[in-house]
């Protein structure tokens, strides 16, 4: 394949010895707690405004009471988010720096609105929690504060899931030019769809779960209402993403696809569908059922976690695939141009010792030699004041060798001589040198 990659540019993967298996599930492990969070965030903050316009709409105190708990696990579903959104972000850039910044290039600047787009909603997300009681009369408005926050968040995976497609994408570099050439594709609509019903799908099981605790600390109809809605969200997101989960791996380049037959990844969308179904059963059958055990509650979150788990390993299989023939092509120049360095620095190292001894008793070799040269010259101002205009103003030498030792500021303008790294016998050497151009 014709690579459009800046291998001229070779880099070296700094992993300090440790095999990159350990950063490939690092790097899996990291992404499953940011995205949980994530996934939370989505429908916390979702379901906090819905269910305060039912509250609002229907009168009923319990959906209020409701959607004031979700603001809770979303404000902190935000940090925690955002906080362990830096881990993944480190070690794919780290493995895959040339293609992970090329990708940032080509979507910017719109891949600034993950963080302007995040403050503004940060903002209103707490804009909403926090004025919950101060605007109890002023329902409309407040529930609009909350709408717009929400879909602020909504506006920011579309940003960052084009700008991963295209990382992983290498080949789409050539022709991608902006961030709508990657974000209006199908690859990009199919993968949003995957992750708004996971992310809904995930926040169903959270809601049974904190359900569950709302009914421990004795708050039992909202717990109640929590549990219920939590099964609703899970059991209406989840058929067509199981549906649709297998077909995720298929949706990039053939390129992709057909390096992915014969892994072991090609396998895992099947059995995150398997899980999810699986899970999707489990609590089919506790339809009726308000309260749950706590047994119950743990295999529900076990077997959510373990489809995510599979999701965001199958999605690693697809940068080892995609990266496979670029990351050798960028190996094999790297190790050229190592290699050319080194021969380089050994012949410099030879022409060192095999050069002539400079003659350090010509004040010329040794004012070159001490680096003089580089900030001044016989009869033009550089860095600081030509030897002639220095040998005109001064009429001892005593005076200037002071300045040579101990440098020297105010003197010839805002930039100070600092102190030279010369002997007594050689500054005055010096001084002898250049007041003999006067």
């Amino acid at each position: 394949m014709n690579w459009k990659l800046p291998f001229d540019i070779p880099l070296v993967t700094p992993t300090m010895g440790i095999p990159m298996e350990f950063y490939d599930a690092l790097g899996v492990i990291v992404f499953v707690v940011h995205i949980s969070f994530i996934y939370v965030l989505i429908g916390a903050s979702t379901a906090s405004v819905i269910y305060n316009i039912f509250g609002a709409i229907t009168g009923n105190k319990t959906y209020d009471k409701l959607a004031y708990k979700m603001t809770n696990p979303t404000t902190i579903s935000e940090n925690m988010g955002a906080l362990w959104g830096v881990a993944p972000l480190l070690v794919i850039s780290v493995l895959y720096t040339g293609f992970f910044y090329t990708a940032i290039i080509k979507v910017s600047p719109h891949i600034l609105h993950i963080v302007y787009g995040n403050i503004f909603a940060f903002l209103l997300s707490y804009a909403y929690k926090f004025s919950w009681h101060a605007l109890e009369n002023s329902k409309g408005f407040h529930i609009a504060i909350g709408v717009v926050a929400v879909l602020t968040f909504y506006t920011l995976p579309p940003v960052f899931m084009s700008m991963s497609n295209l990382y992983l994408q290498p080949e789409t570099f050539s022709y991608v030019q902006s961030i709508w050439d990657i974000m209006l594709t199908p690859l990009t609509g199919f993968r949003l769809l995957n992750f708004f019903l996971t992310a809904f799908a995930f926040s169903g099981v959270f809601m049974i779960w904190y359900g569950m605790r709302l009914q421990k600390e004795g708050d039992v109809e909202v717990g109640e209402l929590a549990v219920n809605q939590g099964k609703k969200w899970f059991l209406f997101a989840t058929p067509v993403n199981v549906a649709i989960l297998p077909l995720i791996l298929f949706v990039f380049s053939p390129r992709i696809a057909e390096g992915l037959m014969g892994t072991i990844f090609i396998v895992l969308p099947f059995v995150a569908s398997i899980v999810l179904f699986a899970l999707y059963l489990y609590l089919l059958k506790r339809w009726n059922q308000d309260s749950f055990s706590p047994k119950e509650v743990l295999s529900a979150v076990t077997l959510m976690l373990v489809s995510v788990l599979l999701m965001a390993t199958a999605r690693h299989g697809i940068r080892v695939v995609s990266f496979e023939e670029p990351l050798a092509l960028q190996a094999k120049a790297t190790e050229s141009y190592m290699n050319a360095s080194l021969e380089e620095y050994k012949r410099y190292k030879e022409n060192l010792k095999n050069a002539p001894q400079k003659d350090l008793n010509d004040p010329a070799v040794l004012a070159d030699e001490k680096g003089c040269m580089g900030c001044h010259a016989i009869d033009e101002v550089l860095v600081g004041p030509s030897f002639k205009s220095v040998a005109a103003k001064y009429a001892k030498k005593e005076e200037f060798v002071s300045s040579i030792l101990q440098g020297s500021e105010g003197k010839w303008g805002e930039v100070p001589m600092p102190i030279q790294d010369v002997t007594q016998e050689q500054a005055n050497k010096l001084g002898d040198w250049i007041l003999s151009h006067k």
